[in-house]
């Protein structure tokens, strides 16, 4: 049972009553607040574990701030904001490739998910890690210091279309970022370089009702 203080109110009719108001609430910090007396609404997008803590900032910080009566007029600060909004997004981790690694592939042992083998090849300024599969070759595409598109399933149930960058965060240890466009699932992939055993790592996160990737070990 979650005991945090917005999930003990109540519960009906698809809504979640919260301390202040109502609410909807999805995966991973996906919320629509309405906060009825106040006259005003809040939605919000996100990739969080902890969506109490998202609450408590609006109740502790949003809240005391609203006014009775309203603004003025204030075009500048529209502008401003209407610029900050359309120009959001999640950067690329700054990278740059090395030209002295070569290409690498690894046979692994049986999984559930029945990924095969897994390759990387690198370009001038991105590298493609391949899948093997029971529906084929599936690749994720990733640029170094910027983002590359793929269509990936793997484990999902259907095809997402992903963005992914890369970086070298040790001499021996590529990381692969992907974010799935459609969703809110994202992906740490890493190639340990000198692991003989278990080169390819996966760390999901936002991961909620997804279905999980297998340790894979090299065969």
């Amino acid at each position: 049972m979650n005991e945090s203080p917005d999930w003990k109110v109540g519960y009906g009719y698809q809504f979640w009553v919260s301390r202040h108001g109502y609410r909807g609430d999805g995966a991973a910090g996906q919320l629509a607040v309405v906060l009825e007396q106040e006259g005003i609404s809040i939605a919000v997008n996100s990739c969080l574990s902890n969506m109490q803590n998202l609450l408590d900032i609006i109740w502790e910080e949003l809240l005391p701030e609203l006014k009775s009566a309203p603004l003025p007029e204030n075009p500048e600060a529209y502008r401003q904001l209407e610029n900050f909004i359309s120009n959001l997004e999640i950067p690329a981790v700054p990278s740059t490739a090395r030209p002295d690694v070569s290409p690498a592939g690894w046979d692994f042992q049986d999984n559930p998910a029945g990924i095969r083998r897994a390759e990387i090849s690198f370009g001038k300024d991105s590298c493609t890690l391949s899948f093997t599969t029971p529906r084929g070759k599936e690749e994720l595409h990733a640029g170094f210091g910027h983002y590359e598109d793929s269509i990936l399933q793997l484990t999902d149930s259907i095809p997402h279309p992903v963005a992914a960058c890369a970086r070298w965060r040790e001499p021996w240890i590529l990381e692969i970022r992907s974010l799935i466009r459609d969703g809110i699932f994202r992906d740490i992939w890493t190639i340990h370089f000198d692991d003989e055993h278990e080169p390819l790592k996966n760390q999901a996160i936002c991961s909620c009702f997804r279905p999980g990737k297998p340790r894979l070990f090299v065969r």
